[in-house]
């Protein structure tokens, strides 16, 4: 017997869900407890930020290549979701933006010092990034120009 993969099956409509019933009292209470809890998070939002900024840029976590959330919730002993929610919420950017900007900005300070004796690819390798290709998105995205062309606009200054 032959299947013809082609064909998609046919979908069979089933009823609305009829065990879907309003929230009792006590999962409401528990539904604005999970809500307060996250208020507790709000009030802490700056200060995890701060913490975030300061272990980043006095450690230089950034210029490990395969620096994840993870890493950074452990060292702050908080949980990712926390991360991830300031990173997201009050910082602005995702956790790998974020991350990348640290990383131009060092390649930014080092290249001027150091693009006559090592390749781009080398500093760029030395902040952080994995590959060339990784590293010229993050310079796009976060300086709006490739390398060469904000280089020599700098030059031009």
């Amino acid at each position: 017997m032959a299947v013809d993969w082609t064909k998609k099956p046919a979908i069979k409509k089933t009823e609305t869900d009829s065990s879907l019933v309003p929230l009792s009292e006590e999962d409401q209470k528990r539904t604005l407890t999970a809500v307060k809890k996250i208020n507790l998070l709000d009030a802490q939002l700056s200060d995890y930020a701060l913490a975030m900024k300061e272990i980043m840029e006095g450690e230089q976590l950034y210029l490990v290549h395969d620096f994840q959330i993870i890493d950074l919730a452990a060292k702050l002993n908080l949980p990712i979701h926390h991360c991830s929610f300031v990173i997201n919420k009050h910082i602005g950017k995702n956790f790998r933006d974020w991350i990348n900007s640290y990383r131009v900005n060092h390649f930014l300070k080092q290249y001027p010092l150091r693009s006559d004796k090592i390749t781009i690819e080398a500093i760029a390798s030395e902040a952080g990034f994995k590959s060339l290709a990784t590293f010229y998105n993050a310079f796009k995205k976060e300086t709006g120009l490739m390398p060469t062309n904000y280089f020599a606009q700098e030059l031009s200054r």
